[in-house]
């Protein structure tokens, strides 16, 4: 992985509150990674400080490899009765952008059949693919989005999705996602960093989790110690066992190979299928307190 910028041990207090507590982790170029976490986690206290919208904390950030950084933090404001193409010019006069790349960016999210309606006429996803084009504007290499597909009907977070993933893919931007919708994380990012109270508890990596042929099986007999024993003998990898089932990760190819195995030693199963685990299942089991 190619890294464009690396936070270690950043802590944020106020008051007596601590709102971040000793974060580290790094982005890698072109990559989509998920920021996850319940409210008041401290999601979007990482984001302020890694666009400068926030500056008492202390730690590293490490921007050296980012030329510049483009960012939608909360619901972006427009003139509502402007239209998209005289918003896009407004802000890209600011930036010091010309028209060319107004164009372009209104093409990239879909806008340019709207671009001369009013603002105030968009729909909430169109608003929110405006401030994505606007975080664009300077060309960024990294992309930061606090919740963009937030109070969005499941077109509009469709769209907003694969927006995204257009962007990362064809621009190579690195992007950092927050998100409520774990199952929209899970279709869109490369990597999940799992935020509680202020820590991160963990990360994933679902590009190799998706690469890897390995699945998790579940295995449901009458007598489990003995499938377990037997399993381990054989030299499978066991993931978890309780009265009930047991859990191992095999090749899909394996399954009738282990159905044999335990059939030869008679025990009974009752069941043999693919665990579907989902990022929201792992994500409620580690916000248990």
């Amino acid at each position: 992985m190619n890294c464009v910028l690396k936070v270690n041990n950043v802590s944020k207090k106020a008051k007596d509150f601590q709102i971040l507590n000793k974060v580290s982790f790094e982005l890698g170029n072109g990559e989509i990674v998920g920021l996850i976490g319940p409210n008041g986690a401290g999601k979007t206290s990482i984001m302020k400080i890694l666009v400068g919208l926030t500056r008492n904390y202390t730690g590293e950030v490490d921007l050296s490899g980012v030329r510049d950084i483009g960012c939608m933090i909360e619901t972006p404001n427009f003139y509502p009765y402007n239209t998209g193409y005289q918003n896009l010019m407004y802000f890209a006069g600011l930036n010091g952008v010309g028209k060319k790349k107004v164009k372009e960016l209104l093409g990239l999210l879909g806008l340019m059949n709207a671009a001369n309606k009013n603002v105030k006429a968009y729909s909430l996803g169109m608003r929110q693919r405006l401030g994505i084009a606007q975080a664009l504007l300077k060309d960024p290499d990294v992309l930061i989005l606090d919740e963009p597909t937030n109070g969005l009907d499941p077109e509009g977070i469709y769209e907003v999705r694969e927006y995204i993933k257009n962007i990362a893919n064809e621009k190579n931007i690195t992007v950092l996602i927050s998100s409520h919708l774990l199952s929209e994380l899970e279709k869109m990012c490369d990597r999940a960093i799992i935020i509680k109270k202020g820590e991160i508890i963990q990360f994933m990596d679902f590009s190799n989790d998706r690469k890897a042929k390995q699945i998790t099986y579940v295995i449901e007999s009458l007598d489990t110690e003995a499938a377990h024993k037997i399993l381990l003998e054989n030299g499978y990898h066991v993931v978890s066992q309780n009265e009930q089932e047991i859990r191992i990760h095999i090749d899909a190819k394996e399954k009738n190979a282990v159905a044999k195995l335990l059939s030869s030693h008679n025990v009974v199963m009752t069941g043999l299928y693919e665990a579907c685990e989902t990022l929201e299942d792992t994500f409620l089991e580690l916000m248990k307190d």
